[in-house]
C-alpha cells in the first residue's frame, strides 16, 4: 500500500457519500414537486378528452384523432362513433383554441401515439391576428409534458404573445402558475371521476336559427398568412408520420365573411390534396335542422352532432383502414365511455317524465346495469294510494306499500327490501359507498321519519314526505339521476341539479 492511499481513499468514499445525499435530496425534491403539479395542474382543457387521460392511454389505441376548438368537442360523438362503427377515438382540443396551439397539439400526438388518421376542425383557420389569452394558455400549455415540443411551443408563444420572460418561465415551470389552485381544487384533482372521458359529453339544450342563406357564395377571403402558415405545418408534420389528415367545418349560424373563409381552407386543402368536408355545405345532405339541431348559436346539440358523426364515420371507414375495435381486448375505455353517454340520454329521458307515473314506467323496464335505490319517506300515505299503480311496475304490492322502506333493483330485479323505517344499509362500488338508512327527527314536537341516500357522503334524497328515487351505475360510478316527488305539491318530480363531469 502506498502512503497517502488511505486518506485517498476515505475522502472518496466521503465524496461519494455527499453526492449520494444530494441526489436523495434531489429525488425527494423532484417527487415532491411532481406530486404537487399532479394534484395542482389543470385537468382540463375547456372540452374534449384532456391532457391527463391522454398520456394515460396506450400509445396505439386511438385510431383517429380529433383536434380543434369547442367545435371538435361538441360536434363528434364518441358513443356513436363506436357503437355504430367501432372506431376508437379520442379529442383532444380546448375552447376557443386557435389553429397555434391546435399545430402543437397534433405534434404531441404524433410525438407521443400511433395514430391512423387525424381529423383538424376548421373554425381556428377563421378571423384575424392570432391572440391567445392567458387563461387560453394556461388550458392549452399546462397539461402538455415536458418534452422538445413543449420547450418549442413555448418559444413560440414567447415570441408571438408578447409573453415576458418572467411569465415564459412562470409558464414553462408550471408550479409557479398552478400553485395558487389551492382554493378551487376538486375531488376529481385527486381522483379522475371519469377516466373513460374520451372528448364528447353533449348537451340536450336547444335553440332555434334562421337557416344562414350561404349556398349562392362562392368568394374566397383572404386568410391570415400567421394561420395558413401553421395549417400547413400540420399537412406536412402529419404527411413526414404518413399520417392522413381530413379538415372539417361544424355546421353552425355563420356569416357571409366565414363562409368565405372556409371556401378559402377549402381551395388550400385542394393545392395540398388534403380532404375538407364543410357541413355548413351539408345542410341538407345530413338534415341539419336549424329548429331542433343546436344549443346554441356556434355549437350543435346532441341531434345535430349525431348527423354529423354520422356522416364523419362512413366518410372514414370508407376512404381509410382503420379496424372496428368493437369486442377488442384493451379496448374496455371506449365500451365505458359509450355507455356513460347511454346513461345521460337516459338521464335526459328521466328528467322528461311528465310526472311519478311515467317515471316509475321508465325506471321499471331499466336494465343496462342499472342501480335503482328507491325510498318512501315521511307522510308519503296522505293521499292514500297514490303511487301504487306505478309502484306495482316494480312488483312492490300493497302490503309493501303500506309498511314503506326502501328497495333496491340492480339489472332490473330487485335484490334488497328493507320495510318501515328501521333500516341502514351500505354498499360498495368500485368508486364509492352507497348509504341507505332511515333517520328520526323531531320537528315542531313531532317525531318523523326522513330517507337518507347518500352516494359518496352527499345525500341524494330529494324530498321529506314521498318518493325518492336514485339511479346509479355501478360500473362507471355515474349518478344518473336523483329525484323525488312531494306527495304535497302533486305528482311532478323534483331532480337534483348535477354538476356537470
Amino acid at each position: 500500500m502506498i502512503a497517502g492511499d488511505r486518506p485517498y481513499r476515505a475522502m472518496d468514499k466521503k465524496s461519494y457519500c455527499n453526492i449520494m445525499k444530494i441526489v436523495l435530496f434531489l429525488s425527494l425534491t423532484l417527487g415532491m414537486l411532481s406530486g404537487i403539479l399532479r394534484i395542482f395542474n389543470y385537468k382540463e382543457t375547456g372540452g374534449g378528452g384532456g391532457w391527463q387521460r391522454f398520456y394515460q392511454m396506450d400509445e396505439e389505441c386511438a385510431d383517429v384523432f380529433f383536434f380543434g376548438s369547442s367545435h371538435a368537442h361538441c360536434t363528434i360523438d364518441h358513443g356513436i362513433l363506436w357503437e355504430d362503427y367501432g372506431l376508437a377515438g379520442y379529442t383532444l382540443s380546448a375552447g376557443s383554441q386557435m389553429i397555434d396551439s391546435t399545430c402543437y397539439f397534433i405534434k404531441e400526438t404524433l410525438r407521443t401515439k400511433k395514430p391512423k388518421v387525424i381529423v383538424v376542425e376548421m373554425l381556428g383557420m377563421t378571423g384575424g391576428e392570432i391572440v391567445n389569452s392567458d387563461a387560453d394558455i394556461y388550458r392549452n400549455v399546462l397539461g402538455m409534458k415536458w418534452s422538445a415540443n413543449y420547450g418549442e411551443y413555448m418559444k413560440y408563444l414567447s415570441e408571438n404573445m408578447n409573453m415576458g420572460r418572467q411569465q415564459e418561465q412562470e409558464i414553462y415551470f408550471k408550479i409557479p402558475v398552478v400553485h395558487s389552485r389551492y382554493a378551487e381544487l376538486t375531488r376529481n384533482d385527486f381522483e379522475d371521476s371519469i377516466p373513460f372521458m374520451v372528448g364528447y359529453r353533449g348537451s340536450y339544450e336547444r335553440e332555434s336559427f334562421e337557416k344562414p342563406e350561404i349556398n349562392g357564395i362562392k368568394e374566397t377571403a383572404d386568410l391570415n398568412p400567421q394561420r395558413l402558415e401553421m395549417l400547413k405545418e400540420i399537412i406536412d408534420t402529419a404527411n413526414a408520420h404518413h399520417v392522413p389528415v381530413v379538415l372539417f367545418a361544424s355546421p353552425f349560424v355563420l356569416s357571409a365573411e366565414k363562409q368565405m373563409q372556409f371556401n378559402a381552407v377549402e381551395a388550400f386543402a385542394r393545392q395540398q390534396g388534403v380532404p375538407f368536408i364543410n357541413y355548413n355545405n351539408l345542410y341538407d345532405e345530413i338534415a341539419i335542422d336549424f329548429e331542433t339541431d343546436f344549443r346554441d348559436m356556434e355549437h350543435v346539440n346532441n341531434y345535430g352532432a349525431a348527423k354529423v358523426t354520422r356522416h364523419m364515420a362512413e366518410y372514414l371507414k370508407e376512404n381509410y383502414e382503420i379496424a372496428d375495435r368493437r369486442g377488442s381486448k384493451g379496448y374496455e375505455l371506449w365500451e365505458d365511455n359509450a355507455l356513460y353517454l347511454r346513461n345521460k340520454v337516459l338521464a335526459h329521458k328521466l328528467e322528461q317524465a311528465q310526472d311519478i307515473h311515467e317515471y316509475l314506467e321508465i325506471i321499471s323496464g331499466m336494465e343496462d346495469g342499472q342501480t335503482v335505490i328507491l325510498a318512501l319517506t315521511g307522510n308519503y300515505k296522505v293521499l292514500g294510494e297514490v303511487y301504487l299503480d306505478g309502484l306495482a311496475k316494480l312488483g312492490i304490492n300493497k302490503e309493501e306499500y303500506e309498511a314503506g322502506g326502501v328497495w333496491i333493483f340492480k339489472d332490473g330485479k330487485r335484490e334488497l327490501y328493507f320495510p318501515g323505517s328501521g333500516y341502514y344499509y351500505c354498499m360498495n362500488t368500485d368508486n364509492d359507498e352507497i348509504h341507505v338508512e332511515s333517520v328520526i327527527q323531531e320537528a315542531e314536537g313531532e317525531l318523523k321519519e326522513k330517507a337518507r341516500i347518500l352516494i359518496g357522503g352527499k345525500d341524494y334524497a330529494m324530498v321529506e314526505n314521498g318518493v325518492n328515487i336514485v339511479v346509479y351505475n355501478e360500473t362507471v360510478s355515474q349518478l344518473i339521476d336523483a329525484a323525488g316527488d312531494n306527495v304535497y305539491l302533486g305528482l311532478e318530480m323534483e331532480h337534483c341539479d348535477k354538476e356537470e363531469e
